[in-house]
């Protein structure tokens, strides 16, 4: 320090540097703390997300179903299934076009992430809430997923032969199974999900 109390270059820069180290301290801990805030926030509402999805599916969970033997699809549940087809789908369709952007992208950040478990979570939450709306249990849905697709690949395998009969017994359906699809092909497949059937949805 000099004379009168004045400081020293030396000395205000010290202190400057001082004062720079401190806030940019503070401005590290905001940064970490702050993440850590939205973080725990995330988890929480995530949490909180899926004890109700889980409460659904119990309640969608408590109806019996026994897959039939024949594999015959009925009539009533099948519509039923395409309601919630329907429910999911509407939810899966607003953030189509978010979830192709952010597949397109070449990196994807802790934003992205966050986003995509969120509009995962929210077609989950739609698919449970139908399910228990339905009386639909999981196993059901699941069966009536494989019955849908499989017959779906043996009616496009019948009309590129023309209409003849199934000719692999990999594709081989039930015939009441063929006519009830193509009664209702178009809602069907207007409810698919690209690919999302195979992660339960």
């Amino acid at each position: 320090m000099t004379r009168g109390g004045t400081l020293g270059t030396g000395t205000k820069v010290a202190i400057g540097c001082g004062i720079a180290a401190v806030v940019g301290g503070v401005v590290l801990a905001a940064v970490v703390f702050g993440g850590l805030w939205w973080a725990k926030g995330k988890a929480e509402q995530f949490t909180g997300h899926e004890a109700k999805i889980e409460e659904l599916k119990k309640k969608a969970n408590a109806v019996p179903f026994t897959e039939p033997a024949d594999g015959v699809v009925r009539e009533d549940r099948l519509v039923e299934f395409l309601d919630v087809r329907r429910r999911v789908f509407e939810v899966y369709a607003k953030h189509k076009d978010e979830l192709e952007a952010m597949n397109k992208k070449k990196q994807t950040g802790l934003g992205d992430l966050a986003h995509g478990l969120g509009v995962l979570s929210e077609v989950r939450m739609a698919q449970a809430q139908a399910l228990a709306d339905a009386g639909m249990s999981e196993d059901e849905y699941r069966f009536m997923v494989q019955q849908v697709y499989k017959t779906l690949w043996a009616s496009e395998v019948g009309k590129q032969n023309q209409g003849t009969e199934v000719p692999s017994p990999a594709v081989d359906v039930p015939p009441a199974n063929l006519a009830l699809f193509r009664k209702y092909e178009t809602e069907i497949k207007q409810y698919a999900m690209g690919g999302l059937e195979w992660v339960g949805l």
